[in-house]
């Protein structure tokens, strides 16, 4: 079976009785062009090695196994992997998993990875790709609100967690949108295009990692705090006053500076400033 267009992408799936679960944000993508423009913006040639994330059935699948050296597609719904295993059945460039992405076993040597996530664990995955495979490139859709966030800059209203926590392992930009109307069943929010290229510049070791991790989830837990006050009644960690006041303080930054005003580097930064004291403050 080759591509399939938007009649046939919803009638197939009603006649086998997989009608994604909107209210998990399982929208399938029905439109041609858009599916060869995201095929295109990401690149995919002969030398890459491919992992999508929810290929439902199989829009973009498709188009990546025209390109790619190889193709592993994760699917978690038992009804698109037996769709998928017989519609791609004999192509040795696909290796199609039946389970959940976010506990399996992660695999290496990932080059690329393209996928329309799924709505409702998007962060989720896109943290395991980042903390466990560390592809190169990442190519994904999202809901606009979600993109926004990841591609926020320091002082913008979506700044935040998201922003930082995604942003020490890659930086991202926004390549375009897509309009409802190009999925089934029609979501209520716009999606948009983004890519994620892999930091070479960020080495962080586990511990130094961990405590990284520890200062965005205080930083942030509570919004238009000052940075001192977040850290130090953080219910995450256990940080002196005074000390958080100090290697502010020592960095050149105003006590009234917010977690919303901090680049990735500035935290970087705070966390090496603040490792000593951090030692054996982490709170259950």
């Amino acid at each position: 079976m080759g591509r399939m267009n938007r009649n046939e992408i919803i009638r197939t799936a009603r006649s086998l009785g997989l009608s994604p679960n909107k209210r998990l944000g399982q929208n399938l993508l029905c439109d041609s062009g858009i599916t060869q423009k995201i095929i295109d913006s990401a690149g995919v040639t002969a030398e890459d090695s491919v992992l999508e994330v929810g290929p439902g059935l199989g829009a973009l699948t498709g188009g990546l196994l025209d390109r790619a050296g190889s193709v592993t597609a994760v699917e978690i719904d038992a009804g698109f992997a037996r769709f998928l295993s017989q519609r791609f059945a004999g192509n040795a460039r696909l290796k199609l998993i039946h389970g959940d992405f976010l506990k399996m076993a992660p695999e290496l040597g990932f080059t690329k990875a393209v996928s329309n996530l799924p709505y409702y664990c998007s962060s989720e995955a896109l943290f395991r790709i980042a903390s466990d495979y560390r592809i190169p490139s990442v190519y994904v859709m999202l809901q606009r609100e979600m993109a926004r966030r990841i591609t926020a800059a320091p002082g913008s209203p979506e700044y935040g967690a998201l922003s930082v926590s995604l942003g020490i392992y890659y930086r991202a930009r926004t390549l375009f949108s897509i309009p409802p109307e190009c999925f089934y069943p029609r979501p209520d929010v716009v999606s948009v295009f983004i890519a994620l290229d892999l930091r070479r510049d960020v080495e962080l070791d586990g511990e130094k990692l961990a405590l990284f991790h520890l200062l965005i989830k205080s930083a942030f837990w509570g919004r238009r705090k000052t940075l001192i006050k977040a850290l130090s009644e953080s219910p995450h960690i256990a940080l002196d006053r005074k000390t958080v006041a100090d290697v502010l303080a020592g960095m050149g930054f105003d006590s009234r500076i917010r977690g919303e005003d901090m680049s990735i580097a500035d935290f970087m930064a705070l966390s090496e400033g603040l490792k000593e004291a951090a030692n054996a403050a982490v709170k259950g």
